[in-house]
């Protein structure tokens, strides 16, 4: 009863300051940010909102073509998630919005238009962003993003260096001129062969020419880093400092000034009545109606299937990683849980503006703290900029060829490779190799979502292999045996501790007394429990005295309320007061007895027959 009452006042205590006015205040970080704003941080924002703009613009119509969706998707997920990230979310760095991973991953969830085959229909991914939604923001209600701490940071650069692959060598259709159906990378592989006769001379030669400039672009504003870096305690020249502030502008903003300068060069050879190049075509003008995600399309489920879980997961896990990056770097935290109910209420809105699942982006936030930004004001910026492009620009973006856009993804993704991980992994844990190595090939194999998802359950064996075979030490204190487990106990122990027991005592001629040291034992389930209560009767029928030491105080009260009877007596404080009961000795120095237990092998037929033979003649006696 007291149990009961002290559980009823637990909840009620809980719910009382979940449902307080200071955790609401939490749930909106912009109250506790917005009344701090000072007038010089304005400047900072509207620089940092408007570079990531003219940043995300091209990175928008781009990744909508890795999603296979009609451009326009591109700019409709970039263009609500700052809205409504400023009044939820705690990072002042993030930018949301569509990132090359989320566009692959939410690719392989569609069905194919039936007049464009490299289309997919968008139905299914604004219903994507909506279920996305949805579990990221009821995860971050009930504090569920310890969840993604089980993916660890071998599956994630896995799946990662897998996924930039992917994508780079997708749009090498677009490179080429060339029309083919884009799956897994090995298909990319044999689809592109089959179109080589077919490579447009032109689209070639303006997508290597994008790539070039987006290289000297980027090391322009490197260099301008550098110098700035270096010459920051030192008076410049005005002159000099223009120079360095251009060269830095035009390498941040060089995917939005390659595609302004190849729009410019087809619309006015357009104009001429020449079409050397593939163009994106006509898109949708304007700002998208406000409607809800339309739930009565064909087989929702099956068509979306793991990528209802997956991406949310993935979206999420990308998003924290960035914020908890940033916040380390500009001395402030954010709250994973928050941020997921962030995420997911980005994703819920975008869905009405008929977007796709977004998350945020590692390149624009860092473009976003490299510009200054001072918070999430920002983000506004960025949001109304893409809305004003929806509105006045959409007639100029039919003018955008194909192959610009595909340089700017390529060359987006080509740093996203993570090789250096592998020596790394050589010489801390090389087991961990199998990991990175499942995952790497096996998303190249059959898709990123599919190898993603294996490589999570590779790596959780091998994270659950030592707690289904636990160290232990085993040493004589007199006649008896002491058995010390240097992990915990969990059900999936069970086996290896009754053969550690099998092979130090049943087997043992003269060895009737055994102590199991529960010192590293902090916690247990309902299977060890039921299976110590097994082992005692065993232990009854063999004539085998058994005791546990140093139980802990939860371990103890799991124990008492079982079914054993009078459990409580075979439990001692310390080792030597179990040995002391069992044999009325004293303590005598411990003599090693064995091996690592962690590395006896199992039990062979032979024991196994006579152990059953042993208990049988008990029981008959």
């Amino acid at each position: 009863m007291e149990t009961k009452i002290k559980a009823q006042s637990k909840i009620k205590k809980s719910v009382n300051s979940y449902c307080s006015k200071e955790r609401w205040k939490l749930r909106f970080p912009i109250i506790t940010w917005l009344p701090r704003y000072q007038k010089d941080w304005i400047i900072s924002d509207i620089i940092a909102g408007l570079t990531v703009g003219l940043t995300v613009l091209p990175q928008g119509l781009a990744y909508a073509n890795i999603a296979k969706l009609p451009i326009q998707h591109g700019l409709y997920a970039a263009a609500l998630g700052g809205f409504i990230y400023c009044i939820l979310g705690m990072s002042r760095d993030i930018s949301i919005g569509p990132t090359a991973i989320m566009s692959l991953l939410v690719s392989g969830y569609g069905v194919a238009l039936a007049d464009d085959p490299e289309t997919n229909d968008p139905t299914y991914a604004i219903l994507l962003a909506f279920f996305c939604g949805l579990i990221q923001f009821v995860m971050g209600v009930f504090h569920l993003g310890f969840v993604t701490n089980f993916i660890s940071t071998v599956v994630i650069s896995g799946f990662t260096s897998a996924a930039a692959i992917t994508i780079g060598f997708g749009q090498l259709k677009n490179i080429f001129g060339v029309k083919m159906a884009s799956e897994s990378f090995f298909h990319d592989v044999k689809e592109l062969v089959k179109v080589i006769p077919d490579i447009r001379k032109w689209d070639t030669i303006l997508g290597i020419c994008c790539i070039l400039v987006l290289a000297v672009l980027r090391c322009c504003k490197q260099y301008s880093d550098r110098q700035t870096k270096h010459l920051q305690d030192t008076i410049m020249p005005t002159r000099k400092k223009v120079v360095l502030k251009i060269m830095w502008l035009f390498g941040t903003a060089r995917n939005a000034v390659v595609v302004m300068i190849t729009c410019v060069l087809a619309y006015f050879l357009q104009t001429d009545g020449v079409s050397p190049f593939v163009l994106t075509g006509n898109m949708t003008a304007g700002i998208p109606p406000i409607k809800l995600p339309d739930f009565s399309a064909p087989n929702i489920f099956q068509v979306l299937n793991s990528g209802i879980i997956l991406i949310p997961l993935i979206g999420f896990l990308e998003n924290v990683a960035i914020g908890k990056g940033f916040g380390r770097k500009g001395n402030y935290k954010i709250d994973s849980n928050q941020e997921l109910i962030a995420l997911g209420a980005c994703n819920l809105g975008g869905s009405l503006l008929s977007a796709y699942p977004v998350t945020g982006s590692f390149s624009r936030s860092a473009i976003n703290s490299q510009s200054g930004v001072r918070s999430p004001l920002a983000g506004l910026l960025t949001g109304s900029l893409v809305f004003i492009s929806l509105v006045c620009l959409t007639p100029l973006f039919q003018y955008i060829p194909k192959s610009s856009l595909a340089a700017v993804i390529i060359y987006s993704v080509i740093f996203m490779v993570d090789y250096k991980i592998v020596p790394n992994l050589w010489r801390v844990r090389k087991l961990d190799l199998v990991t990175l190595f499942s995952t790497f090939f096996l998303s190249l194999l059959l898709g990123v979502e599919y190898g993603t998802l294996i490589g999570i359950g590779v790596d959780l064996l091998i994270l659950l292999g030592p707690i289904s075979r636990p160290g232990a030490k085993t040493h004589k204190v007199g006649s008896v045996t002491v058995i010390k487990l240097e992990r915990g106990l969990n059900y999936p122990a069970l086996n290896k501790v009754e053969t550690i027991l099998d092979e130090h005592v049943m087997f043992i001629d003269g060895a009737n007394s055994v102590v199991f040291d529960f010192t590293h034992v902090a916690d247990t389930d309902y299977s060890v429990v039921e299976a110590l209560n097994n082992l005692l009767n065993d232990c009854k029928l063999l004539n085998v005295q058994i005791a546990f030491a140093c139980v802990q105080h939860k371990v103890r009260m799991k124990l008492t309320r079982s079914k054993a009877p009078n459990i409580e007596k075979f439990m001692f404080e310390t080792v030597e007061d179990a040995v002391k009961e069992l044999t009325d000795e004293e303590l005598i120095p411990e003599e090693e007895i064995g091996m690592e237990v962690d590395e006896a092998s199992d039990l062979n037929p032979t024991q196994r027959c006579k152990i059953q033979e042993k208990m049988t003649v008990e029981t008959e006696a």
